[in-house]
């Protein structure tokens, strides 16, 4: 119960952070400068058709009347049609975002999986050669951009080895399984297109390690840092003192307490790779919701910029909400405070 009114104060205060993103960036997106109908409708239109546009898109009203127009739309999950594809935005969400959806959980798993991994074995380690040698990968993998590692891998493993595909989603020839879930390799599963799934999976792999190997870095960091802090505990001498091998004391006294700054940064590394995707998503030639929504901020497209931004807002707000439950897994005490304070 102590969680659940916890979770119902975080849901209300992310509603009111919702709205105050998509006030900011309505108004943003409008006092920017450039006409959005010019450039929807080119240099050489007629002012009458720019006009006309303009009223179709209440643009010739003044900016809160604006606003409510386009709330009672978003209310209802009408974010107006883009000018970029002339779609309703709704239909551009539902295409592009599970192409990034699926990368970036790709992305996640990898960084995830292998930052534990690698900060486990430095810690385990530590003060030795392998230590040293993780921790200098650590840190090269947190300078470097994004983009370096997509171009260096595309060079590597597209052109010089040829071993992996490098752009798109799947490879020419191979039909790609009834669309359920929008994402490839999900979808080939469910339908047990194998032959998909393994070329969809190959697909993924550059564009998804590309992506994974700043938070990789910097969760191995975090999570070797939090293991050699809490070895030199009392409760970790008196159990090893004991005689109760080191392997025990590790995955069964050790490890979750050594979890719980990972995790939380974790989930920020996780929601920000739907932001940092779209140089890799341009790199590999990835049609995905982060590419999309560069597209349609150099087109100055404003009812899909609205869409974009408050799909990222919604996301990082339940990536948050997801990290604070599995925290208060981790660690009882938190739990208990939110409790406390309702």
């Amino acid at each position: 119960m102590r969680l659940g009114q916890y979770l119902m104060r975080r849901i209300a205060f992310s509603i009111l952070v919702l709205v105050g993103l998509s006030i900011v960036i309505f108004i943003i997106a409008r006092v920017v400068p450039g006409d959005p109908t010019r450039m929807a409708l080119g240099a050489r239109a007629p002012q009458w058709a720019v006009d006309k546009l303009k009223a179709e898109m209440n643009l010739d009203k003044p900016l809160q009347v604006q606003y409510v127009y386009w709330l009672k739309g978003a209310l209802r999950g009408d974010f107006g049609t883009s000018l970029v594809t002339r779609r309703p935005v709704v239909e551009d969400v539902k295409e592009f975002l599970p192409a990034t959806v699926e990368l970036v959980i790709f992305a996640g798993l990898i960084q995830s999986l292998f930052g534990i991994l690698l900060g486990i074995l430095a810690a385990m380690y530590s003060n030795t050669w392998v230590d040293g040698l993780i921790r200098l990968l650590a840190y090269l993998g947190v300078v470097t951009p994004a983009f370096v590692f997509a171009v260096l891998f595309l060079l590597l493993f597209g052109y010089s080895w040829q071993v992996l595909p490098t752009a798109g989603r799947l490879s020419n020839g191979i039909a790609a399984p009834p669309l359920i879930t929008g994402m490839v390799t999900v979808d080939s599963l469910i339908t047990g297109h194998l032959t998909a799934f393994w070329d969809s999976l190959k697909h993924l792999l550059l564009p998804g390690l590309a992506l994974a190997m700043g938070g990789l870095s910097q969760e191995a960091r975090i999570t070797r840092s939090a293991m050699s802090d809490n070895l030199n505990k009392d409760y970790i001498a008196l159990e090893t003192s004991q005689g109760i091998p080191r392997r025990v004391i590790i995955s069964k006294y050790l490890l979750k307490p050594s979890l719980i700054p990972t995790v939380s940064i974790m989930g920020l590394d996780f929601a920000s790779l739907f932001g940092n995707a779209f140089l890799v998503e341009l790199i590999f030639n990835w049609p995905g919701f982060s590419r999309y929504g560069i597209t349609t901020m150099l087109r100055k497209d404003l009812n899909a910029i609205s869409a974009v931004i408050l799909v990222l807002g919604l996301v990082f707000i339940v990536v948050n909400m997801a990290t604070d439950i599995i925290v208060s897994y981790l660690d009882p005490r938190i739990r208990l405070g939110a409790g406390k304070d309702a």
